[in-house]
């Protein structure tokens, strides 16, 4: 099909069905239909409401981690949780993304992942103007890269606060190099079923967007109930046991990864997999996602 006629159904298809904001319901306006990543999903007002956070987390007793300094000694692995899953406007993103089949949600999501993890390591210093390379916590995150790079990183920063200019946002992919993508695998029967992997999709965008390599490195062996339907803690570890099995070891064995889901409740399913994970050697791991309860 041409792009005349692409284009030429999509403004009949507007015109009988008018897209609305998957959020507050009302009609979207063409210009945010046009808007890089949100098209006919999200209004910018709603896009606007979402708090991001700026820290990573223990995954156990949830605590906000200054400065990404681990504080406490509770847990072998950091969260990062882009927001909070009472955030209104993110819960409803994440439940048409997640069990109504919106595919199509996964680049507004993965944009959210992406200002998150731009937020650990720069802040805007509105009376200056510019941005500030914030050295403290970049050094902070758990062994992201070598001496040697944070080395390179500080020279950088100081040549950059020298010419008056704003450090660049590449740094960052700098503090990520050397971990791997690694997403929580659905069972082959509930991919077939509900279409896509979420948690690939925003691993997928993650991955492409910092230029990190992405494996399947979990493999789900169990088609076990959704852990959602389980309230109960003790259940929930009962019915995600033994759900994983590592793929290929030596993809695993020393390597940093950034463990990708969607969301963080109880931590069950992340616990196994990381738990897995460190069974086969694995090196330090944050496990990432959108919203965490």
């Amino acid at each position: 099909m041409s792009l005349f006629l692409i284009k030429l159904k999509n403004i009949v298809l507007d015109i009988l069905f008018p897209p609305i904001c998957v959020n507050c319901h009302k009609t979207l306006t063409n210009a945010e239909n046009d808007a890089d990543l949100r098209g006919k999903f999200i209004c910018e007002q709603c896009l606007n409401l979402i708090k991001l956070n700026n820290t990573l987390f223990c995954p156990i007793c949830r605590a906000r981690l200054a400065e990404n300094k681990k504080i406490c000694s509770h847990s072998y692995y950091l969260l990062a949780a882009a927001g909070n899953y009472d955030d209104p406007v993110l819960q409803n993103l994440i439940h048409y993304f997640k069990y109504k089949s919106f595919e199509n949600l996964a680049p507004i999501l993965g944009k959210i992942l992406i200002k998150y993890l731009s937020n650990l390591s720069f802040t805007i210093n509105q009376q200056g103007q510019k941005a500030i390379f914030r050295r403290e916590a970049l050094g902070a995150l758990p062994s992201l890269v070598s001496e040697r790079s944070k080395e390179s990183a500080e020279r950088e920063r100081r040549r950059a606060a020298t010419a008056g200019v704003a450090a660049t946002p590449v740094l960052i992919e700098r503090w990520l190099s050397g971990y791997l993508i690694v997403p929580i695998p659905l069972h082959p029967g509930r991919e077939r079923e509900r279409g896509f992997n979420q948690a690939k999709l925003l691993a997928e965008i993650t991955a492409r967007h910092f230029n990190l390599p992405l494996i399947d490195g979990l493999k789900r062996i169990k088609n076990n109930k959704p852990q959602a339907k389980l309230k109960d803690f003790e259940k929930r570890i009962k019915n995600i046991s033994g759900c994983f099995e590592i793929k290929n070891p030596n993809f695993i064995k020393g390597k940093n990864i950034i463990l990708v889901d969607d969301v963080f409740t109880s931590g069950a399913t992340i616990n196994e997999a990381v738990r897995i994970l460190k069974k086969n050697c694995a090196g330090k791991i944050i496990a990432m996602v959108i919203a965490k309860t």
